[in-house]
């Protein structure tokens, strides 16, 4: 039997990945609406991103601003295949189309 090393494992079972490929993950603390353009222009980048939203410190100052945010984001996300996930009360997630994602509680 041929012992490999945990380096020949990895690179034998992930397939190397070109830059086109790639899948960025950002995170980020909206503290007003002011952040909407820095987040749009975020999901309209070439690479594709999974953006996880901290929406706590908006929600506590004026929840109706937190609604906005996320009503003004929806036709950006649409624009560019991207779908909106909620995590509790605090987060919210946006993720490419082509990302399958399970364990969807509704």
């Amino acid at each position: 039997m041929e012992r490999k090393t945990v380096r020949q494992v990895t690179q034998s079972k992930f397939k190397k990945t070109s830059p086109q490929e790639r899948l960025y993950i950002k995170t980020i603390s909206i503290r007003s609406i002011s952040q909407l353009e820095d987040l749009k222009e975020n999901l309209s980048g070439k690479e594709p991103i999974i953006l996880i939203a901290r929406i706590a410190p908006i929600v506590s100052r004026d929840p109706e601003a937190a609604s906005k945010l996320v009503n003004e984001l929806y036709p950006t996300n649409i624009k560019n295949s991207y779908s909106v996930f909620r995590l509790g009360e605090e987060r919210f997630m946006v993720i490419p189309n082509s990302v399958q994602v399970e364990g969807i509680l509704l």
